[in-house]
C-alpha cells in the first residue's frame, strides 16, 4: 500500500512539474557558467493595481500580473508594460526589469525576490515594514509588498535576485550606494608570485599589465552585493573561489573571463557564474563594471529550485 501512495505521488508530481512547464533542480544542467545577454529574451510582462472596496479595515493593494507575448492583450487599459530578463543559475536566479518613460507607472509585486538594486530611475518598495525610498544605486535585501513609481521622469531598470544566505535570522535592511566607500585594488603576477598593492601610492607604482578596480560592498545578513568598477587592460591574479557559487552581471563593457582553464567573452547585459572551489581569472578588454553576488548552498534547508524559463535546463535558485 505504501508504495502504490509513493507511486501516485511521484506521478502526480511528474504532471504537475510536465504542465506548468517547470523543470526540478534534479533534472538540470548543473554546468552551466555562461549566459550571453543575446540570448535571454525579453518577457513581455504587464502588472496592474486593483481597487479594493474600502471597509473601515487594512488592506493591502492588490495587484494583478501576466507575461508573455500571448497574453499582453488580456492586460487591462491601466495596466503598466514592461520587459523582465531572467537568468537561471543551477543555485540562483537574477531577473533585469526595464520599464520605459511613457509606458506607465512603476508597479512590481514583490513574491520571491531576496534582493533589490536600482539601477536607473527611482522608486519605494518595503522593507523591514516600512515604505523606503530607493533611488539609482541602492539596494535592498528582503524586500516587501510592491516596487513603485507613480510619476517616473525616466526610464526605471531594476535588478532582482533570488538567491540563499547564510544567516540563520537575515533582517531587512536598505544600503545607500551614495553612502559606501570605494576600495581601490591592483593586482598582478610577478612571475609566478602573485602580487597586490590597496594603497593610492602603491598602486600608482603597480605595473602597467596589473589589474585595476575599484569595489564597493552592499553588506547584508548573510551575503552582499558587490559593484565591482574595472579598469581598461591588465589582469586580475588567478583566484580560487573557495566560499560559494557567484553570480556576476556585467552591466559594462567588455572582459574576458577564464574559469578553470574555460576562456568567456563576456560583455554588458551577460551573466556569469564563479563557480565553487575552481580557479579563475579575469582581464580587463574596456572599461566595465559588473554586480556579483554570492549563492550560498545549505543542504540542510528545504529548497524548491525550480524554473520555468527559456534557459530552464540551468535551475532556477528559488529558496523557499
Amino acid at each position: 500500500m505504501r508504495m502504490m501512495n509513493a507511486t501516485k505521488a511521484a506521478a502526480l508530481s511528474a504532471a504537475l512539474l510536465s504542465a506548468l512547464a517547470w523543470t526540478p533542480t534534479w533534472a538540470q544542467e548543473t554546468s552551466l557558467i555562461h549566459i550571453p545577454g543575446s540570448s535571454v529574451p525579453d518577457i513581455p510582462m504587464a502588472e496592474w493595481e486593483t481597487p479594493v472596496q474600502d471597509n473601515g479595515k487594512p488592506q493591502r493593494a492588490r495587484i494583478g500580473s501576466i507575461e508573455g507575448t500571448a497574453a499582453m492583450a488580456r492586460a487591462p487599459e491601466n495596466a503598466t508594460r514592461y520587459t523582465a530578463k531572467e537568468y537561471n543559475f543551477p543555485m540562483g536566479t537574477l531577473r533585469v526589469l526595464n520599464y520605459k518613460k511613457d509606458a506607465g507607472p512603476v508597479v512590481h509585486q514583490i513574491t520571491f525576490e531576496t534582493q533589490l538594486m536600482m539601477l536607473e530611475g527611482s522608486a519605494t518598495v518595503g522593507s523591514g515594514g516600512k515604505t523606503v525610498s530607493l533611488q539609482k544605486g541602492d539596494a535592498v535585501f528582503l524586500p516587501s509588498g510592491v516596487l513603485r513609481n507613480p510619476n517616473p521622469d525616466g526610464d526605471t531598470v531594476v535588478a532582482t535576485w533570488i538567491v540563499s544566505n547564510k544567516a540563520e535570522r537575515p533582517k531587512s535592511v536598505v544600503v545607500r550606494g551614495d553612502d559606501l566607500p570605494v576600495t581601490s585594488i591592483a593586482q598582478w603576477m610577478d612571475g609566478d608570485e602573485p602580487k597586490g598593492a590597496f594603497t593610492p601610492e602603491d598602486i600608482a607604482k603597480a605595473p602597467a599589465h596589473a589589474g585595476k578596480f575599484d569595489l564597493k560592498r552592499y553588506a547584508f545578513d548573510g551575503n552582499s552585493i558587490r559593484h565591482a568598477m574595472l579598469h581598461k587592460g591588465g589582469s586580475t591574479t588567478p583566484a580560487t573561489n573557495g566560499r560559494h557559487d557567484i553570480l556576476i552581471y556585467i552591466t559594462k563593457g567588455k572582459m574576458l573571463r577564464t574559469e578553470d582553464g574555460v576562456e568567456y567573452e563576456v560583455v554588458a547585459g551577460d551573466a556569469i557564474r564563479e563557480e565553487y572551489q575552481k580557479t579563475g581569472l579575469w582581464d580587463f578588454i574596456e572599461e566595465s563594471e559588473f554586480l556579483a553576488t554570492d549563492m550560498p548552498f545549505d543542504p540542510s534547508q528545504p529548497r524548491f529550485n525550480v524554473q520555468r524559463t527559456s534557459n530552464g535546463k540551468a535551475g532556477g535558485g528559488y529558496p523557499q
